[in-house]
């Protein structure tokens, strides 16, 4: 059995390597030439991923739910998780004070101090962020809050507001 002299195979092999290692590729190569052709300067720099700045965070889907979504109770197009509204509307009950009622001939008006620090007048069926009044009297003020909690048997409760919230019974 004779044996062969290998040593002139692997110094070529050797040799094309360093070769091909010092020789810059070029950049046409890495994109094809119908893609060089139609992109242009500014589409370029849009699809720069630009970093957030400190103390902000995106979210990048790449075809995943965002888990900051609810299941339940959807983001819709108003309300307080996206563009506030303005007014009453706006407000949560629990943020308003009932500051005074007045008979009319329409009905009552009540003055509300909202959590914004202006007065708003209200009347029967005025609509609030949670909820929405449903009666009045000389005295009181009654809502119809929607429940949100997704664990609660009840999707909504009477509120009741008074002007002299010392006379009334526990």
């Amino acid at each position: 059995m004779k044996i062969r002299n290998l040593w002139p195979v692997p110094s070529v092999l050797l040799l094309s390597f360093l070769a091909a290692a010092q020789e810059p590729p070029s950049p046409e190569a890495a994109v094809p030439a119908e893609q060089t052709a139609e992109r242009d300067p500014i589409q370029a720099i849009i699809d720069q991923e630009v970093a957030p700045a400190p103390g902000q965070y995106t979210y990048q889907p790449e075809g995943r739910r965002d888990p900051f979504v609810s299941l339940i109770n959807p983001v819709g197009g108003s309300g307080r998780p996206g563009v506030p509204q303005l007014g009453i509307e706006g407000f949560l009950i629990q943020e308003t004070a009932l500051k005074g009622i007045v008979k009319t001939p329409e009905g009552f008006i009540a003055m509300m101090l909202g959590g914004d620090g202006k007065s708003y007048f209200v009347k029967v069926n005025q609509r609030f962020y949670d909820g929405v009044i449903t009666a009045m009297d000389y005295s009181t003020v009654t809502f119809r809050q929607e429940v949100t909690d997704p664990l609660s048997p009840v999707r909504s409760r009477d509120v009741k507001k008074s002007l002299y919230p010392n006379e009334e019974a526990p």
